[in-house]
């Protein structure tokens, strides 16, 4: 099984992570205790002690009580100690089990760590406390990932220990109870480090009398070997109090983002007041929430600090809640925000990740005056941008304290542009959405052709829509952003020697042939092949075709043709033969009804595609699949010649229509063409699919120029059942394009929040064990090259479905 998941030994771990300043030597006995504090428990002797047996005599509630005031008191010991520091913010731990706070997360975590100034976050009415012992009511709260320090997850059942007790070496148990733990702790994770400006964060595990700590950040998590708590009390009440006496950034916390103070509060709503245009709801959607709960907000308001790389000066902004934001713990992280420039008070966006530490990959504020001083048009205008310093350049450690050389660093960075648009996903109609892609193709166009650089990535989260006002008429345009995947010219032909060991892009919109030869490098082919793609998706997603009201048949297309995927032992990601079989000559799985352009539109594009497959030497592609790869399609391939011909055909044509004109039949296969046969490669440049995009925007003549129905989302009646992408889990479950506020409609106070019961379904991507995710979060673009991270750190990060990475 592939994790991110390290063990480190205890000293070392502290050394590297949490070196502390006077707990050292701190044996938590009474004769080194302050007087105040030698009749306070520092011990765990209640708890039992009984690791390996089947039944255990405490519940998780039982522990829940019995380490909170032990943990506490070390936090105590901490403020005291400190009392002389006016700067100082004492810590508490609550127990947060049964109270989540409603937002899209309905996860508790057992416990959670956080400083004495977010208190009224966590706080619960006392009569939502009353089946609580009084003397743990005070440790009861509300679950608030915003203004959590750490968290921290509690076991007793056996078949739940989710990471073994093998002090040694790390040996994660196999089962579904134990990824299930997995999965919970790094949901808990994933949403601190979401909701929060984290360089890493903290994590602690309970599993009867033992204990494991945990650092997690953007490449890694490292983990202590298991520890008794109960034995020996000192090494995890050393971890609270160095926890409690380390300052802001020792604690993980990014210095160039901090709460904005109230000063600017004014300034801020006197701008929001005016007349924003089509972007007024969006910047109420990231604002509102700050404004209107304060200190107790899901999503506070804070001030963010930006560097520009080229002048070296600094901007400054207010940021909310961010409109895109990726749910893995590990990757580029990336999250956008419409933010408010504190200088010349206007709204802009600007996009926080951590890119890849390696000269194979430009950072996007170079990418971007590169592009801007070509000239190339329908792409964001830059504001500033550059990596982060606090004052040294932000990076992850994880990688450093580690024995995996193949683990690369993360460098923390930031870009703002002027543009604010919205999602691909809100076009209107058919004509709209056809008119973006050609928008945005163009912008491709001009970028190779002019710049000499190739973008890596077409996926429906960088496209965008912006509305201009022309003639006090506010009028469409698509621009092509998300840069930082690309390449430039000399670097491919540099890639065309050697052979790839991993993909880059969005899973779904990738090559058919890069996804069944996982080795070849990428050219400008693949691109214009994913424009195909992007649109056919969008045709499933949010047009009436051929295949509503056939959910099996509907789930089924969409799993084989985005979202298969398999390893081979070499650890290469291929899959979506079916996608592959749609280029060479196979009918598609579907056809557009009432929108006879549209439909016209695709069948032209899957034509150009077809052809351009058939010109390919499939004797020199063999060199990038590998042996096992092809081993296991031909097996694949002989099994399913023992069925009757007859019988799989007419199975395959149910349902199956549409077929485009001058397509190759069923039986061309590619190994059949010979070197006669091959034609013209139609994706070779961008000239036969830009005919097709600009021959159906320069006429009317049978669009279905109706609406659709916003909010429609035909991928919301997939079936619930589970696939395969990348190595993780999804469902069939989707949401529909609204915006996070809309979905949750908060109308109560913050501290109302209401009880639920536990689950271990996670929306996060994970490696430390994985579940069940919704299609709604897909992969996000991975940035993996061989010689630039170890196949075994490839993430296949899920993003949330809407403007990820926007603008």
């Amino acid at each position: 099984m592939i994790t991110s998941v390290y063990q480190q030994p205890l000293d070392k771990w502290f050394s590297e992570f949490l070196p502390g300043k006077d707990g050292e030597n701190l044996t938590f006995e009474p004769e080194d205790l302050p007087e105040d504090f030698r009749n306070r428990p520092f011990h765990f002797d209640d708890i039992s002690v009984n690791p390996t047996s089947e039944k255990y005599e405490h519940s998780e509630k039982d522990l829940y009580s019995l380490l909170c005031p032990v943990i506490q008191n070390a936090f105590d010991l901490a403020a005291y100690k400190s009392a002389g520091d006016p700067e100082y913010d004492a810590l508490l731990i609550k127990d947060t089990s049964a109270w989540n706070e409603e937002s899209d997360c309905l996860q508790c975590p057992d416990l959670s760590v956080h400083k004495a100034s977010a208190a009224q976050a966590f706080r619960l009415d006392d009569s939502r406390k009353a089946n609580f012992a009084d003397t743990h009511k005070p440790f009861v709260g509300r679950t608030a990932y915003s203004w959590t320090l750490l968290p921290g997850e509690v076991k007793v059942n056996k078949s739940k220990e989710g990471f073994g007790l093998n002090t040694d070496q790390l040996s994660l148990p196999d089962t579904d109870s134990a990824r299930e733990t997995r999965g919970q702790i790094a949901e808990y994770v994933a949403e601190v480090l979401s909701r929060q400006h984290r360089q890493f964060t903290f994590a602690f595990y309970i599993y009867r009398n033992l204990a494991r700590l945990f650092v997690v950040d953007r490449v890694a998590t490292v983990t202590t070997p298991p520890f008794d708590y109960v034995k020996d009390p000192k090494t995890l009440l050393k971890f609270f109090y160095r926890l409690a006496q380390a300052d802001g950034v020792a604690q993980g916390y990014d210095p160039t983002v901090t709460l904005a103070p109230s000063a600017h509060l004014p300034t801020l709503r006197e701008h929001m007041a005016k007349d924003h245009g089509p972007i007024e709801t969006l910047i109420h959607d990231a604002m509102d929430d700050a404004l209107l709960y304060g200190a107790s907000s899901i999503w506070p308001l804070y001030t963010v600090e930006v560097h520009d790389d080229e002048s070296d000066e600094k901007s400054y902004f207010l940021i909310g809640k961010p409109r895109t934001s990726c749910p893995s713990m590990f990757g580029r992280a990336t999250k956008g925000f419409i933010a408010f420039d504190l200088v010349q008070h206007d709204f802009v966006w600007l996009k926080d990740s951590w890119r890849l530490a390696s000269q194979r990959y430009h950072p996007e504020w170079e990418v971007y005056r590169k592009l801007n001083a070509k000239g190339v048009k329908n792409i964001a205008t830059m504001r500033c941008g550059g990596d982060v310093h606090a004052p040294k350049l932000q990076c992850t450690r994880t990688q450093e304290a580690i024995t995996d050389h193949s683990l690369k660093s993360r460098i923390h960075c930031r870009l703002v542009i002027n543009e604010i648009g919205r999602p691909l996903g809100t076009y209107e109609t058919s004509y709209d959405l056809i008119f973006i892609i050609a928008c945005a193709f163009k912008a491709h166009s001009q970028a190779w052709e002019m710049a000499e650089v190739l973008h890596r990535d077409i996926s429906d989260n960088n496209v965008l829509i912006i509305q201009e006002k022309i003639d006090g008429k506010y009028e469409i345009r698509g621009i092509l952003i998300d840069w930082d995947l690309c390449k430039y010219k000399k670097q491919l032909e540099e890639d065309r020697v050697a052979t790839n060991d991993n993909q880059s892009g969005t899973w779904q919109f990738i090559s058919a042939l890069r996804l069944q030869y996982p080795r070849k490098f990428c050219e400008l082919a693949d691109d214009i092949e994913s424009f195909f793609h992007l649109i056919t998706w969008c045709a499933l997603r949010y047009h009436q075709h051929s295949l509503l009201g056939k959910p099996r048949a509907l789930t089924m297309h969409v799993n084989d043709m985005f979202l298969d995927c398999a390893t081979s032992p070499e650890g290469l990601l291929y899959g979506c033969e079916e996608k592959f079989r749609l280029m060479t000559g196979s009918k598609p799985g579907f056809k557009i009804l009432h929108d006879e352009t549209f439909k016209d539109v695709i069948n032209k594009l899957l034509r150009i595609c077809q052809s351009h497959y058939r010109s390919l030497d499939w004797d020199d592609l063999r060199r990038f699949q590998a042996a096992s790869i092809r081993e296991a399609q031909e097996e694949k391939k002989s099994q399913a010649q023992t069925t009757s011909t007859t019988s799989h055909r007419r199975r395959l044509q149910k349902g199956l229509s549409g077929m485009p004109e001058g397509t190759v039949s069923d039986d061309d296969e590619p190994d059949n063409l010979n070197t006669e046969q091959i034609g013209r490669p139609k994706l070779a440049s961008h000239k036969y699919f830009f005919r097709v995009l600009d021959d159906a925007i320069r006429t009317n003549d049978g669009w279905d120029l109706e609406p659709k129905q916003l909010g429609r989302d035909n991928f919301a009646d997939l079936l619930d059942l589970n696939f395969t992408v990348g190595r993780l889990r999804v469902t069939g479950t989707t949401q529909s394009n609204m915006t996070s506020s809309q979905r949750r409609k908060r109308s109560a106070p913050v501290h109302t929040s209401r009880k639920i019961r536990k689950t271990g379904t996670c929306r996060h991507a994970v490696s430390m064990g994985t579940s069940s995710f919704p299609l709604d979060a897909l992969p996000e673009e991975h940035d993996v090259d061989a010689d630039v991270e170890d196949e075994g750190r490839m993430e296949a990060s899920l993003t949330a479905r809407s403007e990820e990475d926007a603008n």
